[in-house]
């Protein structure tokens, strides 16, 4: 070794002087305090809106802590998840007992499975919780916080049952001043469209499923919208393509149900008048099911049958002779 590199690497390991006068070989590193991230395991890619959730009263609201670090350790097992409320709805006499949190399987060392917790909102409103990861050095974070908010069960549910195999058809809603296939309209092609207010989520409609009429039946489809809107709900049901037509067999046609739900409560199914159309439909067919109106919560039956075309549908399916909404 050189003299210099050598005089360098003394330097590097002298004995330094404490502020007390007294000799400390090492100095203490700091221990610099974990972050805390809190969210709502709802599925969402974007961070913001992963921090605020709504959720139906009596389900289950999952936590998600994991994206939680500690600068000095990459192992997130070495920290401890503490949820608690900042606040809660009046009503609510839940507290930070009632946050469960999952046991630790000791099948999955590298796991740490209190990261993750839920609670179940006993009243609706909004609900404000903090997360406080601690280090292994007792260091503590700032708290983060995440906002759920509880939501009836589906102010408003529609539900479209058939049992004709082949038969592809579509439930529409569409909204006040909305139009057939236009922004307005919640369906297949169009499932979670974005109405009302941009800070809700449950001011907007969304499709469960588009069940397609393959496979054994029955078939549903089902339109849920949490926080409507004032003004007058229209209800169609679309025949979008008959199956069993356009492989060159014998044409099938539909007759579909209609379940109207209000606050879980149903106010019209197929036990009354006029809850399925007049006729049978076939490929191409619009039936103009009736109205729900808000905030009245009524329902006023139309049952008039048209056609896609003539409803200023797009083409589609264009070329097989089938389903291509004419008739």
């Amino acid at each position: 070794m050189n003299r210099t590199l050598l005089i360098s690497t003394l330097l590097a390991t002298t004995v330094l002087a404490s502020a007390c006068g007294q000799d400390q070989t090492f100095r203490t590193i700091p221990n610099d305090a974990p972050i805390a991230i809190a969210l709502i395991d709802n599925g969402a890619e974007n961070a913001a809106e992963q921090r605020l959730g709504y959720i139906v009263q009596g389900e289950d609201a999952p936590l998600d802590g994991s994206k939680s670090f500690d600068p000095d350790d990459s192992s997130v097992t070495s920290l401890t998840y503490v949820w608690s409320f900042a606040s809660i709805p009046e009503g609510s006499a839940i507290t930070a007992e009632d946050i469960l949190m999952p046991e630790d399987d000791p099948e999955t060392p590298d796991v740490n499975e209190s990261a993750w917790a839920s609670f179940t909102p006993d009243a609706l409103g909004t609900y404000r919780l903090e997360l406080v990861v601690i280090d292994e050095d007792e260091g503590e974070s700032a708290p983060a916080v995440v906002v759920v908010v509880s939501t009836p069960a589906s102010n408003l549910l529609i539900q479209l049952d058939w049992d004709d195999t082949q038969a592809d058809l579509d439930l529409h809603l569409i909204a006040p001043d909305g139009s057939y296939f236009g922004d307005g309209d919640c369906y297949s092609w169009n499932p979670s469209p974005n109405w009302g207010s941009s800070e809700l989520a449950n001011d907007n409609p969304n499709l469960s499923a588009d069940d397609d009429g393959e496979g054994a039946g029955p078939y549903r489809e089902s339109i849920s919208l949490g926080q409507p809107e004032d003004g007058d709900y229209e209800v169609w049901v679309h025949y979008y393509s008959d199956h069993s037509q356009t492989l060159g067999n014998s044409v099938v046609t539909a007759t579909p149900t209609l379940t109207v739900s209000v606050f879980g409560e149903t106010i019209w199914d197929a036990s009354l008048p006029t809850p399925t159309p007049s006729s049978p439909l076939v490929a191409g067919d619009v039936w103009k099911a009736g109205v729900i109106s808000w905030p009245a919560r009524a329902w006023s039956p139309v049952d008039v049958i048209s056609d896609h075309a003539s409803e200023g549908g797009p083409a589609y399916n264009t070329g097989d002779g089938a389903g291509d909404g004419s008739n």
